[in-house]
């Protein structure tokens, strides 16, 4: 670190009531106490290897989620290799095409129709092609044979026992340990959710981010019993706990029973990146409506999570709380959810000349840059073999300090509004990158107890082998 972080003791605390009001409070994550002065945080901090979220797939819903075979799968599938390859051409069309709506020189009305076709066109092959592959994806992991039965599990080799998926194997340990039969309860509960017409980026990113945090990286574990031994990879009990996480958050009986904190709200918006900029410190974007172009403001659930508030988070959680916390990483309608675990600032200027767009009560101002890392996922695009950025992230052994693991950053850069006492009350972000919105599951472990726990309280078994940071 740059700076030696002192004794909680000596730091000045402050609830930030006054400085902060609505979603983008940061007391939501970090509770109503928390170093909100800037010479007081540290320009770097990360957690140790104990603290760091692992790196995980966030099991698309493409492959089956956590029903897919991931140890030691291949097939060989030229054509959805060919319909993927077809359908990135296609894409990479589409914004060469947008880029010429928002030249320089805006095209005319006639020149707008004609692009809006083109890429209206290409929308229409993409359809069509995921379509295609998206019947090729049930063929290889909706459409196979699983075990029905203890008796078809035991006639397996260990090999093929080794090959099933998370939610196979959990499904035979649940059958093994309660001395019943197997039930594809898990399994079948995750294909019903699934399904491989869906979008590439749908899966439980919010599930494994939120346990990558909660639960130590598992190791390899074996049970035994009946005459059939189950090995769980370090990724099974990975996918296990991602699966967990995420159907608390659909089922309300479980939902009311723990606690979770977020700041800022999800942007529902489209808007291309080339065509967003700042003026008079409002953010705007050009868009195409009935044949024309038009400048509208971006709508205040993208503007957000406020910068000051940001840095606040991030700062307290790594710096001080010694705690990764869930970022929502990308500032679009898709939603990817990822782990943080470290942080780098740096200031570029500061000032007193307050500019017109500050917080009341500002006194100085900071603009900074900050890169904030996170562990990474993956599975977008299972069937590149040869790109390694399109890895399916599984891995039998635990990969935290390991060459295996995947880490990933975004840059961003913001002003932060400082009251008299250096104090930050707010901020501005100069740059289209921001986190989306910031969240923290703050209940631990496992909720065993209640009605209405559905899968969730099928899973309770899962605790015999994770452990809680």
């Amino acid at each position: 670190m740059k700076k030696t972080i002192s004794l909680l003791a000596t730091l000045a605390f402050s609830t930030g009531a006054l400085a902060f009001s609505g979603d983008n409070d940061p007391k939501f994550i970090v509770g109503n106490n928390y170093v909100s002065k800037f010479s007081q945080m540290p320009l770097e901090a990360t957690l140790d290897s104990k603290k760091t979220p692992w790196a995980s797939s966030f099991w698309p819903n493409i492959y089956g989620g956590i029903a897919f075979r991931w140890n030691g799968y291949y097939v060989d599938a030229p054509e959805v290799r060919n319909y993927q390859h077809q359908v990135g051409n296609l894409k990479n069309e589409i914004l060469e095409l947008k880029h010429d709506l928002f030249i320089e020189t805006p095209p005319t009305s006639k020149e707008i129709s004609s692009i809006m076709s083109k890429i209206q066109n290409n929308k229409n092959k993409i359809a069509n092609l995921l379509k295609l592959k998206g019947a090729q994806h049930k063929k290889y992991f909706y459409d196979i044979k699983r075990p029905t039965s203890l008796a078809e599990v035991r006639a397996m080799t260990q090999a093929q026992r080794d090959m099933l998926s998370p939610a196979e194997k959990y499904d035979i340990y649940v059958a093994l340990k309660t001395g019943t039969d197997l039930s594809l309860r898990l399994t079948n509960n995750v294909l019903n959710a699934a399904g491989p017409y869906r979008a590439y980026w749908e899966g439980i990113c919010h599930g494994w981010s939120s346990a990558s945090i909660e639960f130590n990286e598992p190791d390899v574990q074996s049970y035994s019993a009946n005459g059939i031994t189950i090995n769980f990879g370090s990724s099974d009990f990975k996918g296990l706990l991602s699966y967990y996480h995420a159907a608390i958050t659909k089922n309300p009986a479980a939902n009311r029973k723990v606690v979770t904190g977020r700041v800022g709200q999800r942007c529902k918006t489209e808007f291309p990146a080339e065509t967003w900029f700042i003026k008079d410190g409002k953010e705007f974007y050009k868009w195409i409506e009935n044949g024309k172009i038009v400048v509208k403001p971006v709508p205040e659930d993208c503007v957000d999570t406020n910068a000051g508030a940001f840095h606040i988070v991030i700062a307290n959680q790594i710096a001080y709380k010694k705690q990764g916390f869930v970022a929502e990483a990308v500032r679009d309608k898709e939603v990817w959810n990822q782990p943080v675990f470290a942080y780098e600032t740096e200031v570029v200027s500061e000032t007193t000349n307050v500019d017109p767009y500050a917080t009341p009560k500002t006194r100085k101002q900071v603009r900074v840059k900050t890169r904030m890392h996170y562990g990474n996922d993956g599975g977008r695009m299972f069937w590149e073999q040869e790109d390694p950025e399109e890895e399916f992230y599984a891995w039998w052994n635990p990969t935290n300090g390991t060459s295996n693991y995947r880490e990933a950053h975004k840059d961003f850069e913001y002003i932060l509004d400082l009251d008299k006492r250096g104090n930050i009350i707010g901020g501005r972000w100069l740059s289209y990158e921001r986190p989306d919105f910031l969240w923290l599951k703050k209940s631990k472990g496992f909720v065993t107890r209640g009605m209405f726990l559905g899968i969730i309280g099928y899973m309770k078994h899962l605790q015999d082998f994770v452990t809680l940071r």
